[in-house]
């Protein structure tokens, strides 16, 4: 029986896919090839192969990601639980979690791609996986599987958008061992919620505030004289917006709330509801070398760099992703997001400078490639045609500071002719993530129909 893309996408829903841990959603895809009769294959970290013969003597690749960013207000069981969504109005959202449309609402869409025949070109599918950590899966899917040279992926947030080229990012851990010593004075606990958060390359250019570094403003304006513990944001690729830290200082309880009732916050967050909590904490054991951890921390570049000169688009950024300390260890998780190789290693090389200054072992998790902006594309021009045959609406052509498999994919398929379309999905990898029902449903006519009339096209036969 023939599912429409929304009841595809409740279904994915309630599939637990957190990065690392896409078995269900393998298995679920490898369900829906069987019952339709699809070529499969399953590969190396849960990555699926699919392919629809057409009859057609054109191929066309579809590309979407299975897994998703898992973040909440409070724990949630994110390897057992599907997602508690809710419809409001044109919206899919969540109850407290992030939703999962990055990028399950694209892998709808195929699906529901997938059991259109009339008119279609032959269709290869390319789901990968840990598309939000590593990107382990692009890299090492079995490409030689595929046939096709043109590729649509699913993996955009905007609709209209083409999006023709992307960021590179490196990710990065910053490691510390840490000492221990007893504190002569009180300890308190600073909480910090309510601030937007948000992607660490879509939303880096709107000013958002980084938990992280309002955190050691804050304890420098507190006249703190060490840190017990420090706990803020999920992963590199998402501003953090909430978190705690403990202190000791001289002063008492109502002297440090006096204090922070005096400061000017000067916050550029587009809009934020901050909360501050100062409670008393009874363990008096703090770090030693407390300040250089804050100072590294305060020194320590965070945001959007540099754009490109002409169009102000973000070119160079860097975000303070995640700080926590385990088993006698301060860890960092940082980021780079780069459309210019030469002014990424530079900032790599600044930042392992002052890694060593501050005696913080760096590692390099994972570098992915950008992918350039291609003057002709074929595919590019079709999609524009398309929409506005469909809806009287010019498309926008795209530069993305998002980091992207686009690179990777350039990378393994020679020649490839590539972009990236989507619904439009708000505040990914948040628990404000939301996805428009009727850009879906647009998105999804916009693609069929693309895909027809590239089928029918009689240049750049596959």
């Amino acid at each position: 029986m023939m599912k429409g893309v929304l009841e595809y996408f409740e279904e994915i829903m309630q599939i637990p896919r957190e990065s690392g841990k896409e078995e269900k959603i393998a298995e679920y895809l490898v369900k829906f090839a069987r019952e339709n009769n699809l070529e499969y294959k399953v590969g190396k970290y849960n990555t699926v192969y699919l392919r629809k013969n057409n009859n057609s003597n054109k191929t066309i690749i579809l590309q979407a990601h299975s897994d998703m960013v898992c973040v909440s207000t409070e724990s949630y069981d994110f390897d057992n639980k599907g997602i508690p969504f809710y419809i409001d109005g044109d919206y899919y959202k969540s109850k407290n979690t992030s939703l999962g449309a990055d990028d399950g609402i694209g892998i709808a869409i195929i699906l529901a791609i997938l059991q259109e025949s009339k008119n279609m070109p032959n269709i290869e599918v390319i789901i990968t996986t840990q598309e939000e950590t590593t990107m382990l899966g692009a890299s090492n899917f079995d490409y030689s599987l595929i046939k096709g040279k043109t590729l649509i992926s699913l993996d955009g947030i905007k609709e209209a958008d083409i999006e023709s080229s992307s960021a590179g990012m490196c990710s990065i851990t910053l490691n510390k061992n840490i000492d221990y010593e007893i504190s002569k004075e009180n300890c308190y606990k600073l909480s910090i919620s309510g601030l937007m958060g948000g992607h660490s390359g879509d939303d880096i250019d709107k000013n958002r505030c980084n938990a992280i570094k309002l955190a050691t403003r804050l304890l420098e304006k507190l006249n703190y004289k060490s840190i017990a513990d420090i706990n803020f944001g999920k992963r590199d690729n998402v501003i953090p917006s909430e978190g705690y830290v403990i202190f000791s200082s001289k002063e008492n309880i109502e002297s440090i709330n006096e204090k922070i009732g005096k400061i000017d916050f000067n916050l550029n967050d587009e809009k934020y509801s901050l909360k501050l909590k100062i409670e008393n904490y009874e363990d008096k054991t703090v770090i030693k070398e407390s300040k250089r951890i804050i100072e590294f921390i305060s020194k320590i570049k965070d945001g959007l760099l540099e754009v490109y000169k002409d169009d102000e688009f973000p070119l160079l950024s860097t975000n303070i992703g995640k700080i926590s300390i385990k088993d006698n260890k301060v860890e960092v998780k940082y980021s780079i997001r780069s459309s210019d190789l030469l002014k990424e290693e530079e900032l790599l090389k600044q930042i392992r400078v002052l890694s060593s200054e501050y005696g913080f072992e760096l590692t390099v998790d994972a570098n992915k490639p950008f992918f350039p902006y291609k003057g002709k594309s074929i595919i590019r021009n079709i999609l524009a045609e398309t929409y506005k045959e469909l809806y009287n609406k010019e498309t926008t052509i795209k530069k993305v500071h998002a980091c992207m498999e686009g690179g990777i994919l350039s990378n393994n398929i020679q020649d490839l002719d590539i972009c990236t379309i989507a619904p439009t999905i708000e505040n990914c990898h948040s628990i404000n993530e939301r996805v428009s029902i009727s850009s879906t449903k647009r998105v999804y006519e916009w693609l069929k129909q693309a895909l027809i009339k590239y089928n029918q096209c009689e240049k750049n036969k596959n």
